[in-house]
């Protein structure tokens, strides 16, 4: 899930913020679409119902990718993550933005703190778990959390058995409920830094497993591997199949919560008409899982799930929230995708295009958001290990691993249940050549 608040000049603006508004970014975990209340969904978030309807709720806002890590690179580089290499989620050994094939790579932090941005990251980083592969290498002035993809939320714990808190570059001991303890840095960076610019990128765990509610124990310990034990003791936690979707909800709840408090912070300082607030997940809810966990989250009304490139794998809840610039209870469907964040951000920030060091794959929407006009059209692509996906403005192309090849309308068909492969080849055709031009052209950088 993402937040982004970003503010402008107002009446609440301390001198030196004057033209440079202050930026927040909160990711949350494998939430699906249809999780959420202010979608249909059981779960009631009133802090989240709250921001939509004073800002601009979207409906068709994508993921790069159908996990977590790829998400998190195009997010914040403004780029498709192909032309990173970082297609998967990456486990502990794998390399990432702090290896030196990627040290080309400069992210929003970075243009950011070029441009007088005071920049902070807390909760999960799962972009390199070594201390050399920190955000404190990639333009992030602070760092509060974990540095893995998959921790136990009481005792820190990795699923591979290490500890992973971390408190700038150094391990720190802490039992705390990982969405509360993200969200008192949260409070504490905002007070500490509201009279000078500043960047906070706030990336939750929450949903992502193990599943684990406020009121559980610590079930990871060090020395002991959970990501390739079967059983109860696994990688999803101490709780059986049918205590999973309760727990969720908790989750849900609590993270819920700590956007609430996140936001009282803001108004308590005067900050908010110096902010712009964006939400969104960094990928479709997991539905079922081995061992008989189902209705673990919802993507409803769409087809998939985290993990494959139907809408529901990537297709995600989303709000713009700025007061006076945003217009409250407006709903878009235009379509965007996260590595559209990037450079938004830079536009408003008045980042020079000159310095802007590599090619960006994302698009401003600052017209959508504060004009609400409507965005070009374009295509758009996405490939998780052997599945691919394709967007031309209703057509959604899709290419299985076993190479069959299926379209839909979205506009007449949301859940992908009618193949128009056969009735329509010639756009097939065309969909399938611009699909091997984006291939050649995103690895071309590797």
């Amino acid at each position: 899930m993402i937040f982004f608040w970003i503010g402008i000049p107002g009446i609440h603006l301390n001198a030196q913020n004057q033209n440079k508004p202050n930026i927040i970014i909160i990711l949350a975990d494998d939430l699906g679409y249809g999780d959420l209340s202010i979608n249909g969904g059981l779960v009631p978030v009133p802090a989240l119902e709250k921001l939509a309807s004073e800002g601009m709720r979207f409906t068709d806002f994508h993921t790069n990718g159908a996990v977590c890590s790829p998400t998190r690179a195009a997010l914040l580089t403004g780029r498709y993550q192909q032309r990173m290499g970082i297609e998967k989620a990456l486990a502990e050994n794998d390399q990432g933005l702090g290896d030196p094939k990627f040290k080309k790579e400069v992210t929003l932090a970075k243009y950011l703190q070029q441009a007088g941005y005071y920049t902070g990251v807390l909760g999960k980083w799962h972009l390199g778990s070594s201390k050399g592969q920190s955000p404190l290498q990639y333009g992030f002035d602070e760092f509060h959390g974990v540095l893995h993809g998959s921790n136990d939320y009481i005792s820190k714990v990795t699923n591979q058995g290490t500890y992973d808190w971390w408190e700038n570059d150094k391990l720190v001991p802490t039992k705390e409920y990982n969405t509360r303890l993200i969200t008192d840095h949260a409070v504490k960076f905002i007070q500490s830094n509201k009279d000078r610019p500043f960047f906070l990128y706030v990336a939750e765990n929450a949903i992502h497993f193990p599943w684990q509610g406020p009121g559980d124990t610590a079930f990871f310990k060090e020395g002991t591997r959970y990501d390739k034990v079967e059983g109860l003791l696994n990688k999803l936690g101490q709780h059986t199949p049918t205590e999973v979707q309760s727990v969720v909800r908790d989750m849900i709840v609590e993270m819920d919560k700590s956007i609430g408090r996140i936001m009282e912070t803001i108004k308590e300082l005067k900050l908010d008409n110096n902010t712009l607030v964006l939400f969104c997940s960094d990928n479709g809810g997991i539905l079922s899982y081995n061992g008989g966990y189902h209705s673990i989250s919802s993507n409803k009304p769409y087809r998939g799930e985290k993990g494959n490139v139907y809408e529901g794998g990537h297709r995600v809840p989303a709000i713009a929230w700025w007061p006076g610039r945003i217009r409250p209870g407006a709903v878009s469907a235009e379509t965007i995708m996260t590595m559209d964040i990037t450079p938004t951000l830079l536009e408003l920030v008045g980042t020079d295009k000159n310095k802007i060091v590599n090619k960006l794959d994302g698009q401003s929407i600052s017209s959508l958001l504060f004009a609400d006009k409507k965005i070009p059209q374009r295509k758009l692509f996405w490939r998780h290990r052997e599945l691919y996906a394709a967007r031309q403005g209703a057509w959604k192309l899709v290419k299985t691993k076993e190479g069959t090849v299926e379209l839909y309308n979205l506009e007449k068909d949301i859940a992908e249940k009618n193949n128009l492969a056969g009735s329509n080849q010639q756009l097939v055709k065309e969909m399938l050549a611009d699909l091997d031009t984006w291939i050649k052209d995103v690895y071309s950088d590797n």
